[in-house]
């Protein structure tokens, strides 16, 4: 593990497998509430082999501080551009579930000469005010400890005893912006970005019209479903993802 330094002075944590000359760096980013140490890493042997991986942990989430007050997602980019400086990455390809691909399409949009390609596996992008409302019930820490309490002591374990709860409600505040201030339809219509827009068949918060909506508006987008796969990282398998990720970000390098 790594400390990059945010400009508010915010130490984010990081790893770089893989780092060789002549490959090109890969961003894995975790979802919301997830970490480095939960997600993508049944995927990272196979991908070190072919890319410089980068996998980081969102500011606030795991290992990383959050100086600011809060989660805000253009800080949130900002810290990924500074990061991708700081080992050298010029330029690289980005895949991101869930809230990872969300905020890679913001990075995308920010700074579309820097991200090659884009995968989005299991990432909502239509959040209507009763999705909002939804995600905000299910992000109240005191409900989490007392119904699921397994999952709360998950969060304790992986980003602290002592925050895990603020992050939650930070995380909710989040959520919240994204129905009135999020992105639309037409912001990201004209992206040229190669995009892979990833769903499983089961997925209950990202549903498969939704999604194949989203490939139909992005110009440069495919759709990809995997069988029996619930929203949960815990149920994608590296088996079919891992040779379509491996396909889809090195044939989109070599049309370049």
């Amino acid at each position: 593990m790594a400390n990059w330094k945010a400009s508010d002075g915010s130490l984010i944590n990081f790893e770089l497998h893989g780092d060789s000359a002549g490959k090109e760096t890969l961003l894995l980013l975790p979802g919301l509430l997830g970490s480095i140490t939960t997600q993508w890493r049944p995927f990272l042997a196979q991908l070190e082999n072919v890319f410089r991986v980068v996998l980081m942990d969102y500011r606030g989430h795991g290992h990383s501080e959050n100086n600011a007050t809060k989660l805000d997602s253009n800080q949130m980019v900002e810290d990924m551009l500074g990061l991708m400086d700081s080992v050298g990455a010029r330029t690289f390809h980005v895949a991101g579930y869930s809230l990872g691909g969300y905020l890679g399409l913001i990075l995308a949009l920010n700074a579309p000469n820097r991200v090659h390609t884009l995968l989005m596996h299991g990432s909502k992008f239509y959040w209507t005010k009763e999705t909002v409302e939804s995600m905000k019930e299910q992000l109240d820490p005191d409900i989490l400890a007392k119904k699921v309490p397994t999952y709360a002591n998950q969060l304790a374990q992986e980003h602290g005893g002592g925050r895990w709860r603020a992050l939650v409600r930070q995380s909710a505040d989040l959520v919240a912006g994204f129905s009135q201030k999020g992105l639309t339809e037409g912001m990201v219509a004209r992206l040229q970005t190669p995009m892979l827009i990833s769903v499983g068949d089961k997925d209950e918060m990202v549903k498969l019209p939704e999604a194949h909506r989203l490939s139909t508006i992005l110009p440069n987008a495919g759709l990809l479903v995997l069988p029996n796969t619930k929203h949960s990282f815990a149920t994608v398998q590296p088996i079919p993802l891992l040779p379509m990720m491996q396909a889809f970000h090195r044939s989109a390098t070599s049309r370049r």
